[in-house]
C-alpha cells in the first residue's frame, strides 16, 4: 500500500513538472527571441532567467525518477534525497545565470554600449503574456508542492515567483527605454541578476538542511505524543531527519518496569503507531525501550484500567 502511494505521488509530481516545463519553454523562447531581435538586454536576460526554469524542470524529472526507486542494499533508507539534490542544482543554476547576466551587462557598459534598443508594442505583448503564465505556474507549483510534500516543486515555485518580480521590473525598464533612456536597459539587467541570485540563495537555504540531516520535527511535539501512550513514563534522545514525505525518527522510551517482554513490545508498537498517525510523512521509527524507575507515573494501561 505504501509503495503504491509513493508511486502515485511520483506520477503526480512528474505531471506537474511536465506541465510547467512546456509553459517555461514557451515563455523563455518568446523573451529571448524578442530580446535579440530588438537588441533589448533586459528582456534577453529575463528570457535566460526563464530558461533556467526549463533546465531545472529537466533536473527535477531526473531527480524525482531517482528518488522514486525503492530502498535497496546500497540505499537502505531509500533514494529520497535525490529530489533534494535536484533542488540544490536549481539553486546553483540560478547563481550561475546571475553571473552571466552581470557579466554581459558590465561588458556592455564598459564598451559604451548604450545605444537605444528598439522597444515596440511587441515588447509589452511578450512581457505581459509571459507574466500571466509565470503567475499561474508559480501558484500552481506551490499549491501542488504543498499537497504532494515535494521539496522540488516548492523550490521551483519560489524560482518562478522571482520571474514574476523580474518581469515586472523589466516592463518598467522597457517603458523608460522607450522614452529614450537606454541606460535603464543595462540597469534593469543588473536588477534582474540580483533577483536571480537571491532566488538561488533562497533555494539553497531551503534545501541544504535536508542534506545536512537537520531536525525535521520539534522535539517537544514528539515528546508530547509519546508521553500520551499508555505505559510510557518518559522519553529522551529524540532525533529526526529526512525529507518531506520520508521522515525518520529514533528515540528512547522508559516504560512501566513491571511489564514483561511481550507487553513491552506491544507498548513500543503503540509508540510507533502514534507517531506515524500524528505526524505526516513519517516513514520509519526506531525505538529503544528501557524500564522506567519504580514509582514513575505513566498513562494507565488498558488492562490496568
Amino acid at each position: 500500500m505504501q509503495h503504491r502511494e509513493a508511486a502515485d505521488r511520483t506520477r503526480a509530481v512528474r505531471r506537474v513538472i511536465w506541465i510547467t516545463f512546456v509553459l517555461n519553454v514557451v515563455v523563455a523562447a518568446s523573451k529571448i527571441a524578442y530580446g535579440r531581435s530588438a537588441d533589448v538586454l533586459a528582456i534577453q536576460a529575463d528570457g535566460f532567467h526563464s530558461t533556467t526554469d526549463s533546465v531545472n524542470n529537466i533536473a527535477g524529472l531526473v531527480g524525482i525518477w531517482l528518488a522514486s526507486h525503492p530502498p535497496d542494499e546500497g540505499h537502505p533508507y531509500g533514494h529520497h534525497k535525490f529530489e533534494i539534490v535536484a533542488s540544490v542544482l536549481v539553486g546553483l543554476s540560478l547563481l550561475a545565470m546571475a553571473y552571466d547576466v552581470v557579466h554581459e551587462a558590465v561588458g556592455r557598459l564598459m564598451g559604451g554600449g548604450t545605444a537605444l534598443p528598439r522597444i515596440g508594442a511587441g515588447a509589452f505583448l511578450v512581457l505581459g503574456a509571459t507574466l500571466v503564465v509565470n503567475v499561474f505556474v508559480a501558484a500552481y507549483e506551490n499549491r501542488r508542492g504543498k499537497e504532494l510534500d515535494s521539496a522540488f516543486l516548492i523550490s521551483d515555485a519560489l524560482h518562478t515567483r522571482s520571474d514574476v518580480l523580474v518581469t515586472l521590473g523589466v516592463l518598467v525598464a522597457s517603458v523608460l527605454v522607450g522614452l529614450g533612456y537606454p541606460i535603464f536597459d543595462v540597469l534593469a539587467a543588473g536588477v534582474v541578476a540580483v533577483f536571480i541570485a537571491w532566488a538561488g540563495i533562497s533555494v539553497l537555504r531551503h534545501n541544504i538542511g535536508y542534506l545536512a540531516d537537520a531536525a525535521r520535527v520539534d522535539e517537544d511535539r514528539v515528546r508530547g505524543i509519546v508521553l500520551g501512550v499508555p505505559g510510557v513514563a518518559g522519553t529522551h534522545k529524540i532525533r529526526t531527519r529526512g525529507v518531506p514525505g520520508a521522515i525518520y525518527m529514533d528515540l528512547h522510551i522508559q516504560i512501566a518496569p513491571h511489564l514483561d517482554v511481550v507487553q513491552a513490545h506491544e507498548v513500543t508498537h503503540w509508540v510507533v503507531d502514534a507517531l506515524k498517525q500524528c505526524i505526516d510523512g513519517v516513514a520509519d521509527v526506531t525505538v529503544h525501550t528501557e524500564p522506567a524507575q519504580p514509582g514513575e507515573p505513566y498513562p494507565p494501561l488498558p488492562w490496568e484500567s
